[in-house]
Formats: structure tokens, C-alpha cells, sequence
């Protein structure tokens, strides 16, 4: 396992942007979509494939209806064409007889931008599986990656706003937030920023204390200040009620991540309902330490699309947050 993971950091450290100052054609693709390229469709159908949408094509943690993280098509690679080659996240499966060790090559837009190309080359099919099930929260971060670089490349028209000066005067933090969005309420530690469709609505909630220990980074005084935040600035439709975090139905799950703009945040994802109200749906949030005024700070992402798939539309809140900088 030493080995693979040894190999992965040295081909994603020695990947280069090889556009050369050419410019790229846009890639292609729909949202949350990976283009597994096999050798033929018998890899599809075993362990190779059944592998790949094991981990890839899981159901994404927090969603009120079943949705995968990513949506999976295949194609042979006899039919790798240019046109497929412009696709936004590839995965190229490779059984290479000649092939002394397993290698994982990274390459970034290769063919198109934003793009990434993964490519593993195995002596077998379960060198290959074992390559991808040791590596496989890389290859869904580096997904994940170029999926939030395509929705922030079409935000970044609208932005910088009034919202988005907003931010920055209350919190000291750039964000790109598209103009659609208005801020609903702010307080001198607090801001609520609302989209609102006659379909859908999706949301930021944004929220400082000063910060006092690692404590503060448990989940479940994570959920408290939110939900105190909630409770106070957010209520419902019906009187008397407001939003707070769901801990029925979906119990709210914390990651650590390290690919956030700090160098330390808490993720946590799960359900959002109405106290005393019939509303609720998936939120996003990411908790992280601003040195400069000895903050602990929280932005959290919601979406309300009532029976209707919202895993793209997270992933949308989720591009906004991985925005986030520190005002300079």
C-alpha cells in the first residue's frame, strides 16, 4: 500500500499544466459526470468495473433521495475519440502485460480545461483494483476538484458584487457568489444569503466566535452554535419556526480536510429542517480558524428542492465555499 501511495505523490507532484500557454478548448460533460475508459467490456462487467462504481458511484452521504457521488458512463477505448477526449473527468483503465509496477498518472487538462486525466496502468486486473482502492479518495478528490473549478469558472462572471463586498466588509473573506443572490440578514458576526426560485431556493449561512480551543472543532459543538445561530437569525415560514440541523433521519457526519484553502477545516454534511414547519433538505458546512482576528468561523451551504435530485445544486454551494480566501 506504501508502494502505491509513494507512486500516486510522485506523478501528481510531477503533473504539470501542459496547455504550454495554448489555449484549451472547454471540456465537456455533464455535472458530476466521469468518463471510465476500458479496454474492452468484459472490464466493465468485472471486478474492474464493479470496483469503480464502488467507490465513485456510491451514494453521496446527506442527500434526502439516494444519489451517487459521481454519474458513471464507460466507453471502449477503441472509441476513445477527440470528441470524448474533451470530457471533464476521465478515468483511464490500463492492463498492461509489460507492465513491471502499478502506475497512476495524473494529468491535468490534457484535452480540454478544466480536465483531469487519471490513468492506471496494472500487469493484472487485481493489481489494478488494488491500485484504485488504495488511491480512490485521491481520484475523488481530483474529481471533485475540476467539478467545483467549472461551476466557479461560469460564478466568477458575476463576481466580484455587492455580495460578495458584503462578505469581505463583515467577515475579512473573499468569496465568488453569484449576483442572483441577495443578503437576507447580517449582524456584526452573522450574514444570511439567499437565492430564491419560484422552484428551489439555495443558501449561505455564514457565522463567527472568537476562538478559544480544539474543542470548538467537535461536531457536535459545531451543530450547537450553528443551530444557536439558526434558531436566532433564520426562521420559517409558519410562527415561531426556524431552521436547525436534523438529527432524526441523518445524523450529521464530520470529515477533516485538507485540501481547504486553511490549513485545518471540518466538514460536516447532512439534513437541515424547519422546527415546527414541513421544510428540510441537505447542507454543507466548513469550520476553520481565521488567525488574523482569532476567529473560529463557519460557512454553511444549503439547498431546499422539495422531491427533486439536489446533489449538483450542493455541489454548487460547495464550489462557492471552496472559494472562501482571506481577504487581503
Amino acid at each position: 500500500m506504501a508502494f502505491f501511495v509513494a507512486v500516486v505523490v510522485a506523478m501528481a507532484s510531477a503533473c504539470t499544466d501542459i496547455n504550454n500557454g495554448n489555449k484549451k478548448v472547454r471540456s465537456i460533460g455533464n455535472t458530476s459526470e466521469v468518463l471510465i475508459v476500458v479496454q474492452n467490456e468484459q472490464q466493465w462487467d468485472n471486478n474492474i468495473g464493479k470496483t469503480i462504481r464502488q467507490y465513485l458511484a456510491k451514494d453521496q452521504y446527506g442527500l434526502n433521495q439516494p444519489e451517487p457521488v459521481f454519474k458513471l458512463s464507460h466507453i471502449q477505448r477503441q472509441s476513445f475519440s477527440e470528441l470524448f477526449q474533451k470530457q471533464r473527468n476521465i478515468l483511464i483503465v490500463n492492463i498492461d502485460k509489460k507492465a513491471k509496477n502499478p502506475k497512476i498518472e495524473i494529468f491535468k487538462d490534457q484535452w480540454a480545461a478544466p480536465q483531469v486525466v487519471i490513468k492506471i496502468t496494472a500487469l493484472t486486473s487485481d493489481g489494478f483494483i488494488d491500485t484504485f482502492k488504495n488511491n480512490a479518495e485521491l481520484f475523488s478528490n481530483k474529481f471533485n476538484t475540476t467539478e467545483r473549478e467549472r461551476i466557479l469558472s461560469v460564478y466568477r462572471t458575476s463576481a466580484p458584487n455587492k455580495i460578495t463586498k458584503k462578505v469581505a466588509e463583515v467577515f475579512g473573506l473573499d468569496m465568488v457568489i453569484p449576483k442572483d443572490y441577495y443578503v437576507a440578514k447580517y449582524d456584526s458576526n452573522f450574514m444570511w444569503i439567499r437565492r430564491e426560485t419560484h422552484d428551489f431556493s439555495q443558501g449561505l449561512i455564514i457565522f463567527s466566535e472568537p476562538y478559544v480551543d480544539t474543542a470548538q472543532f467537535s461536531t457536535a459543538s459545531i451543530i450547537a452554535r450553528t443551530n444557536r445561530y439558526q434558531k436566532q437569525f433564520v426562521p420559517g415560514s409558519a410562527e415561531g419556526s426556524y431552521m436547525s440541523t436534523d438529527d432524526k433521519y441523518v445524523l450529521p457526519r464530520a470529515t477533516v480536510i485538507s485540501d481547504f484553502f486553511t490549513d485545518y477545516a471540518i466538514e460536516i454534511r447532512g439534513l437541515w429542517t424547519v422546527k415546527g414547519d414541513f421544510m428540510g433538505g441537505p447542507f454543507l458546512s466548513y469550520t476553520f480558524v481565521d488567525p488574523r482576528h482569532h476567529t473560529i468561523v463557519t460557512i454553511m451551504g444549503y439547498v431546499y428542492y422539495p422531491n427533486k435530485n439536489k446533489r449538483d445544486m450542493l455541489r454548487q454551494m460547495e464550489a462557492i465555499i471552496y472559494s472562501t480566501r482571506f481577504s487581503k
